[in-house]
């Protein structure tokens, strides 16, 4: 197989079939002083002609997570300076952290960081919008992280965006069959009834906890638009699964639209010639409407 084939990143308006703006063109010279993170500081040229010669096509590797880091890292000064909307590309979580980043949960979390606003992980495709209300932690920590939940925030950033217009909401259960009357658990009771209070306070439709297993088949789920999962499985598995290649991940809380594709980096496949780059382009229709 030819390789130079595989590597054509730059697409003209015409072959991408959408009607986009014209990129401004940017000059890195021009960016804000260098952000420290980790053990490094981002700057244009993030890595010597050592380091650049080991990182190789679908073999992660300490360089290539510092690259790739450092990249995301780039696209926020240069989304500072001009304003504009965001798309990231799928990176290793593992192999950024290997490379000193030692807190790195992901793009949500650091997005919210840099940005100092809370952000919300929305999962949207054709069928399906899905909020997932604790991202990247282990399952044990679920119970006690949704009681930290900031709602009001969660509430404004649903309010706020141009997605929903007073959405009808189903909130997911935590334990199989919703807790079955606390008597499979008693986190419905003691904590999800009480954001699904503050919901309504606010003037928000939303449902009292629901069974998980059944509340994602079609002909429950079609009579919602949003569906508030409790945890990063039990939304996504659903997810992908229906939503296919079609799914987005987007950002909600901050100013402007941070978009990217609902799959991981699929090392296996690189430079292959076979990545289908469909979510991928859904991310910049997505963009281009809104």
């Amino acid at each position: 197989m030819n390789l130079a084939k595989t590597k054509k990143i730059i697409l003209t308006r015409s072959e991408c079939n959408l009607q986009l703006p014209f990129f401004k063109e940017i000059n890195l010279e021009n960016l804000s002083k260098p952000i420290p993170s980790g053990l490094y500081q981002i700057t244009k040229d993030c890595l010597n002609k050592t380091e650049g010669k080991n990182i190789h096509l679908g073999k992660p590797s300490i360089e290539s997570g510092k690259v790739s880091f450092y990249s995301f890292h780039l696209a926020v000064q240069i989304q500072k300076q001009i304003g504009g909307n965001l798309i990231t590309l799928p990176l290793s979580k593992e192999w950024v952290i290997k490379s000193g980043v030692r807190n790195f949960r992901g793009h949500t979390e650091e997005l919210s960081m840099l940005y100092k606003k809370p952000t919300t992980m929305l999962m949207y495709g054709p069928t399906m919008k899905v909020i997932v209300l604790t991202t990247h932690i282990p399952l044990r920590k679920v119970s006690l992280e949704l009681k930290k939940i900031d709602v009001l925030s969660l509430i404004n950033s649903i309010k706020n965006s141009t997605i929903f217009q007073n959405p009808k909401i189903a909130l997911c259960g935590l334990n199989p069959h919703a807790g079955e009357d606390g008597k499979i658990g008693t986190e419905e009771k003691e904590v999800l009834l009480k954001i699904v209070e503050k919901f309504r306070t606010n003037r928000m439709n939303i449902s009292e906890p629901m069974p998980a297993d059944s509340l994602f088949q079609s002909d429950i789920r079609s009579k919602y638009d949003l569906i508030l999962a409790c945890y990063h499985d039990q939304g996504l598995i659903p997810f992908k699964s229906i939503e296919g290649k079609k799914g987005i991940n987007v950002t909600l809380g901050l100013d402007f639209l941070r978009v990217s594709p609902d799959h991981g980096t699929a090392f296996d496949i690189a430079g292959k010639g076979n990545a289908d780059p469909t979510s991928f382009w859904e991310c910049l229709n997505f963009t281009a409407k809104n």
